[in-house]
């Protein structure tokens, strides 16, 4: 006898829908694990990264790559500013530049010592030691008095503004200096020459400003009276360094003898044909006596020799 049946189930629909999810759950963690696997790995080995860098600047540091190292270390620092590796890291680097800044003063290389004095202050050198080897620089490695007397006895046909500088240099250090009081006095009588013809030519302002250049570097020069009387009877006033019209003031005073010392140095570096320590010099003397005369010499001479480097036709 047949047994009657109702009608059939339909067919389950709960299988596909788990492996739809499962496999949505499995995309999801991949694309997941590729897009935060830089995250993770530092999560994981949170020190690798720094831990590289600071191997590369200590093996930098120990074969006397001061520059290397310094990168390396500054790197680290950025991750961890309180790691002790980092800190002794750059502590030595610092000691070494320093040891480094005082070998290349006692070898007469003052070019070295600056960038490596400017490195260590960098990574934040003690001011002090700084400050002791920069003398040290200047004491060791400053033009000689007669060296400066030579080079200004032979520039001054050519550039009589370079020559007075030096000279002025000299007697920053000397002021009873005999040579190079008499240099000075041949360079202004001939810059007075200068105010003369130019009032000649019925070129007064020239005459006036030159006539001022003079009177601020030399005012008990014996040739100004003249040429004072001729700007007077022709009614010209001629700039007074007191009234503020000028644009520096004399700096013939002991107290700039250190600004003297790096003039000397930035002389020396042109001569030689290193410009840019040459300005690395200048712009620590302007710090020193921001109203040096010589400073405008020395800008001009640089400025000259760099063009003459670009385009030495």
């Amino acid at each position: 006898m047949a047994i009657a049946r109702g009608p059939a189930a339909p067919p389950s629909r709960r299988g596909p829908a788990r492996w739809a999810i499962t496999g949505a759950a499995l995309a999801c963690l991949v694309v997941g694990v590729l897009l935060l696997r830089e995250p993770i790995g530092r999560w994981i080995f949170p020190d690798a990264a720094l831990a590289g860098l600071i191997a590369q600047a200590e093996q930098a540091l120990a074969v006397g790559d001061t520059a290397t190292a310094k990168a390396g270390f500054l790197a680290a620092q950025a991750r961890s500013p309180d790691h002790p590796r980092v800190l002794d890291g750059l502590a030595r680097t610092r000691d070494r530049l320093l040891r480094t800044a005082e070998r290349a003063a006692a070898d007469g290389d003052p070019g070295a010592g600056l960038r490596a004095v400017e490195d260590a202050l960098a990574l934040g050198a003690p001011r002090e030691r700084v400050e002791a080897v920069r003398h040290a620089l200047l004491e060791r490695s400053a033009p000689t008095t007669e060296t400066l007397l030579q080079r200004a006895a032979a520039m001054e046909s050519d550039d009589r503004d370079g020559a007075l500088a030096l000279y002025r240099q000299v007697l920053l250090r000397a002021p009873g200096d005999p040579v190079a009081r008499a240099g000075r006095g041949r360079l202004l009588a001939a810059t007075l020459a200068d105010a003369a013809r130019a009032l000649d030519a019925g070129d007064f302002a020239r005459a006036a400003a030159l006539v001022g250049d003079v009177r601020r570097i030399d005012p008990a020069h014996l040739g100004l009276p003249e040429v004072e009387m001729r700007l007077g009877e022709l009614g010209v006033r001629s700039p007074d360094p007191a009234d503020g019209s000028t644009s520096s003031a004399p700096v013939d005073r002991a107290g700039h003898a250190d600004a003297a010392r790096w003039l000397g140095l930035a002389d020396e570096a042109i001569g030689r044909g290193a410009l840019a320590e040459a300005r690395r010099a200048m712009e620590t003397a302007r710090t020193l006596a921001p109203d040096a005369p010589e400073l405008a010499a020395l800008q001009t001479r640089i400025e000259r020799a760099e063009a003459a480097r670009v385009d030495p036709r």
